[in-house]
């Protein structure tokens, strides 16, 4: 994956979903922690991703849903799901219900719409919140599962709007992404959902699902409804 310079324009490379930095193993699920948007509640930043879709009609990326938008706080990436037993899964949801409980949730916003090697993102500010929220995950997955759980290469954190399918001009979508209005919206965190993950990479999408929901300042999860991962996914 990456840009190259064609004609003074950058271009986007097809996205490739990883398992921490190899690539993700086909016809496996991997556990994550994700903040979730929730399309009836985040109504703002459903409209901005929509107007966002619309923009780049035409273009070699593949829009993702209001109903799959997530942000990745974690990736367990030792084993994959299907290895990770119900008790261990159990034991995960406690550790990262203790370590959040003196978390106050706390509002983000979302955008500027970037045009990026991986497709289009929307930044995130103040981030602080999210990348506090990042540690206490990490050392709860560390805890009980260890290093080599904890192998995904976290960064500068952002919502993936669209992932690229082809190459594109990143200059033509950024033009246009830059006319979108309003640019910003506000996603306002108050838990965080463990999540079963499939990636589909000749569709470029993400789906899941979910196992459990830990509430920012409580002290247990809620066991997720079991839906298929390619079906509709229960709210956040």
């Amino acid at each position: 994956m990456g840009r190259k310079c064609t004609e003074g324009r950058w271009v986007v490379r097809p996205f490739v979903f990883k398992r921490a930095d190899s690539l993700w193993p086909e016809g496996s699920t991997l556990l994550h922690v994700y903040l979730c948007v929730g399309p009836d509640r985040d109504r703002a930043l459903t409209r901005l991703v929509t107007s966002a879709h619309e923009a780049l009609k035409g273009f070699a990326v593949a829009p993702v849903p209001p109903h799959w938008l997530h942000i990745t706080l974690d990736q367990i990436t030792d084993r994959s799901a299907a290895l990770i037993s119900q008790g261990e899964r159990d034991a995960l949801v406690a550790e990262l219900g203790a370590r959040l409980a003196d978390f106050s949730p706390f509002e983000v916003q979302v955008g500027s719409l970037l045009s990026y090697h991986s497709g289009v993102i929307a930044d995130l500010h103040p981030d602080d919140g999210i990348v506090a929220l990042h540690r206490a995950v990490r050392e709860a997955i560390r805890a009980v599962r260890g290093d080599e759980a904890v192998r995904y290469p976290w960064g500068v954190q952002h919502l993936t709007v669209a992932y690229a399918s082809g190459a594109v001009s990143s200059d033509d979508a950024q033009r246009l992404l830059r006319r979108v209005r309003p640019s910003h919206a506000s996603l306002h965190v108050t838990e965080v959902q463990l999540v079963d993950v499939t990636a589909n990479s000749p569709a470029k999408t993400i789906t899941w699902e979910r196992l459990a929901t830990i509430p920012l300042g409580s002290t247990s999860g809620t066991p997720g409804e079991h839906v298929g991962a390619g079906g509709p996914r229960p709210s956040c």
